[in-house]
């Protein structure tokens, strides 16, 4: 079998925010679509941001259960045993209807491969009758065993036929988690296409000699803002002139919005207000990497960050955790900078060295500007997931 002979593919989703492991998702499917017959299905059709990528670029949907809102059990930490247990037994009305609509849609596909890439979507796969498609699993994040309940483990060795590992360290931490065999583990990491790049640049008010600082990720703990606050606060001290931008989105659930809500009332607390920027809910902020200098990422657990491959794609350092696919795309000092874990004087020691070396600066960018555009194309995608389909 050949990437050229067309196959019926099916990627299911349940689609809530549309943040950068969605957007690769559907820049996938549009990839497989000028060739082999993709169809989307998305349990509920209520993220609007995704329905309209999905239509701007011709792409074949459908909605199993179409809803304004998503629907979603309250997992919040805070919430009681009871809370919990009440939650899940009124969603199983809610399942045994999903289940049904998705067997039917999949049914009409008749699909030769169905993609997925999280649990609740996999739920709706559980007990096939008479399945004839391989189920291949995305796993886009980093996948270590502490992130893997037992239920969760249970479920991806029953029901999963393959993974597509975003990143060499999804694949290794699948495989030492003893989640899957070798043979079964592909590695697909994400593609990027430099001449698609959006080339229109945010205005951000700063002084002509300001540093603007990007930190782009959803609002939530393990994202790292509160990382960023305290380098920001050290560069203030040290009288460094900057601007940090907060490019993200606010899940879907409490827990995001009262961290964000917690973030604006630190940066007032840390006297930062004239240094940072939030930019909130806005599905494509590639004007803010065009706009700043250089891009932080103190994450606490990454599969292959979209955010570090489109920042050096445009040529602007990148400073991270040495977490999941960060190290993919890092060679410490040769194409960014790799940190102590969440360490801000790490961080800063990075930034000021960037700001007063500008020899420095363009080795940096031009190296993993290089590597990315060598490496991460789409044919080299394509190929790579095709790998999977002919094993």
């Amino acid at each position: 079998m050949k990437s050229d002979i067309p196959k019926k593919i099916v990627f299911l989703e349940a689609v809530q925010d549309y943040g950068g492991a969605r957007i690769s998702t559907v820049e996938l499917a549009e990839r497989l679509a000028k060739i082999h017959h993709v169809t989307l299905i998305d349990f509920y059709g209520s993220c609007v941001p995704f329905l309209n990528d999905v239509e701007k670029r011709n792409l074949n949907i459908q909605i199993v259960d179409k809803r304004d809102t998503p629907y979603i059990i309250n997992r919040s930490a805070n919430a009681s045993v009871l809370t919990k247990l009440i939650n899940y037994l009124l969603y199983v009305p809610h399942w045994l209807k999903m289940r049904k609509g998705t067997i039917k849609a999949l049914q009409a596909a008749a699909p030769d491969y169905v993609v997925i890439n999280n649990y609740k979507v996999m739920s709706g796969l559980m007990f096939y009758p008479q399945k004839t498609f391989s189920t291949l699993f995305f796993a886009r994040g980093w996948f270590i065993q502490s992130q893997i309940s037992g239920i969760q483990r249970f479920m991806l060795k029953k029901w999963v036929d393959k993974f597509l590992c975003v990143s060499q360290s999804t694949m290794q931490a699948l495989y030492c988690g003893r989640i899957a065999k070798l043979e079964n583990l592909f590695v697909v990491p994400n593609a990027i296409d430099e001449l698609r790049i959006s080339k229109e640049k945010a205005d951000i008010i700063k002084g002509p000699n300001t540093t603007v600082i990007l930190h782009a990720g959803g609002f939530l703990k393990d994202k790292g803002q509160l990382a960023s606050l305290t380098a920001a606060k050290k560069l203030k001290d040290k009288g460094v002139d900057f601007k940090l931008l907060f490019a993200g989105i606010i899940y879907k659930d409490s827990e995001s919005e009262g961290f964000y809500k917690y973030l604006l009332d630190l940066v007032k607390e840390l006297d930062l207000s004239d240094n940072v920027e939030f930019i909130v809910n806005k599905p494509n902020v590639i004007s803010y990497f065009n706009a700043c200098d250089i891009l932080i990422h103190p994450s606490a657990t990454e599969g292959l960050p979209r955010v570090v491959m489109e920042a050096m794609i445009l040529k602007k350092p990148v400073i991270a955790n040495a977490v999941g696919g960060v190290v993919d795309y890092i060679l410490n000092g040769f194409t960014g900078f790799l940190t102590h874990f969440n360490d801000p004087d790490d961080y800063v020691k990075h930034i000021e060295a960037l700001i007063n070396d500008q020899e420095l600066y363009n080795s940096i960018s031009t190296n993993a500007y290089k590597m990315v555009k060598e490496t991460y194309t789409e044919q080299h995608q394509i190929d790579s997931l095709f790998k999977a389909f002919n094993k």
